[in-house]
């Protein structure tokens, strides 16, 4: 890097003293002009003066129009000579700054990035207010990786031009990199004044946004995002996902699932998410409805078989319950939901038994805990469902026949009465 800028520092020295090689040489053209004019009469020092203007104003334009021509028609080398003799030449600064802006861009499609950057740096030097030529400067620098700089450079660019919605998103791209998302988030808000409807900076505001971890700001942009963009099915998604997993607001979660399900039918994880919202919000027939409509596409889902299960205890239907639990290990022995779905069947009847009667768990309602638990234990063998298994079994420590009551109920192995009638 040290390398790199005391090359540049060589090439700006030798390009300023070229220029000012250049300029002193007019200097001394124009100074020779007034000796003129002093030595003869007042008639023939104007007509020297003129004639010598109408020739500096000549060969200005002639390399102009020569340097120009050569740059249109891609001829660099050319164009570059021709620009440079404009530079020297243009004391009167007839074509300022864009004298500066052609010569860098000559040298940059030349393929010499390296002087483009020195020549736009010494316009920048010498016309601070031509936004153009900071412009330049800023984007060869970010090509160079040298962001924090490149970054200084577009600063100075919107400063002087806030209503450029490419600069401010350069910016923004700069910001990003250098990991200052809130001054990014900003840029992108500068873009959203100018054009409300710039779906590329909003959804990029996004991202940056979830990655802060602000959920509710989150929302609140991809709801823009939403609104400004009807055809968008995968923000409809996300959003349904942020209301379900994040601030859980069930009810708009499963608007917007079934916004996305209207443009993208039978998509089972958005299917799911729709009847597990459901099932959150105590509507158990409304989840069944939507589970079982995804058996309609894929018949043999075991977690959907094994999430209807789940529905049917819930709604106190036990041997329906039970029946789905069924189905899903007669499809997958191995597979722990199902052995867990099969527990809870147990588990909640139980439960609701108790209730039922003094409220006091008796040897019958240990032994269906105990029967619950065996269940549990089978789903231990599936490392996906271990740690909820294990859940289970813990709760159900205190509620286990114990020795004593096993001494006291000699010989009996199955709850009886009426409410486990079921189980049998």
């Amino acid at each position: 890097m040290r390398k790199e800028n005391l090359m540049t520092n060589k090439l700006i020295n030798c390009v300023g003293l070229i220029l000012i090689l250049g300029f002193a040489a007019t200097a001394t053209v124009e100074n020779s002009f007034a000796q003129r004019k002093k030595k003869k009469g007042k008639n023939n020092s104007e007509v020297d003066v003129e004639a010598a203007r109408k020739k500096y104003e000549f060969e200005l334009l002639k390399n102009w129009s020569f340097g120009y021509e050569n740059y249109k028609n891609k001829q660099y080398d050319s164009s570059k000579k021709h620009f440079w003799n404009v530079a020297k030449l243009d004391t009167i600064n007839k074509f300022g700054a864009k004298t500066y802006r052609y010569l860098g861009n000559s040298y940059l499609k030349g393929g010499d990035p390296d002087s483009a950057q020195v020549i736009f740096e010494l316009g920048t030097e010498k016309y601070p207010e031509y936004t153009y030529l900071h412009r330049m400067v800023g984007y060869l620098l970010s090509n160079r990786g040298l962001t924090e700089e490149a970054v200084a450079r577009y600063q100075k660019v919107v400063e002087q031009a806030p209503e450029s919605v490419d600069d401010w998103n350069q910016l923004a791209s700069l910001y990003v990199k250098l990991e200052q998302d809130e001054d990014a988030i900003a840029a992108y808000d500068k873009i959203l004044a100018l054009e409300p409807d710039n779906m590329d900076a909003l959804q990029k505001k996004t991202a940056l946004i979830g990655r802060s971890g602000d959920i509710e700001a989150l929302i609140a942009e991809k709801e823009k995002i939403r609104e400004l963009d009807p055809q968008n099915s995968q923000v409809r998604f996300d959003l349904g996902r942020l209301y379900f997993e994040q601030v859980e607001d069930f009810e708009k979660s499963i608007e917007r699932f079934q916004e996305f399900l209207s443009a993208v039918p039978n998509d089972i994880a958005a299917m799911q998410y729709v009847g597990n919202a459901y099932r959150r919000l105590d509507k158990s027939n409304n989840a069944i409805t939507q589970f079982k409509a995804i058996l309609q596409v894929q018949p043999e889902n075991k977690k959907v078989m094994a999430e209807i299960s789940r529905c049917y205890k819930d709604l106190g239907r036990f041997v329906r319950a039970r029946s789905y639990a069924r189905k899903v290990l007669a499809i997958d022995k191995a597979y722990g939901m199902g052995w867990i779905a099969l527990g809870e069947a147990y588990e909640a009847s139980a439960e609701r038994c108790i209730n039922q009667k003094d409220s006091k768990v008796g040897f019958n309602d240990k032994l269906v805990y105990e029967l619950a638990s065996v269940q549990y234990k089978k789903a231990l063998a599936d490392l996906e469902f271990r740690q909820d298994a294990e859940r289970h079994l813990s709760f159900l420590q205190g509620v286990l026949p114990t020795q004593e009551d096993r001494f006291m109920h000699k010989n009996q192995e199955k709850a009886t009465g009426e409410c486990y009638k079921w189980i049998y």
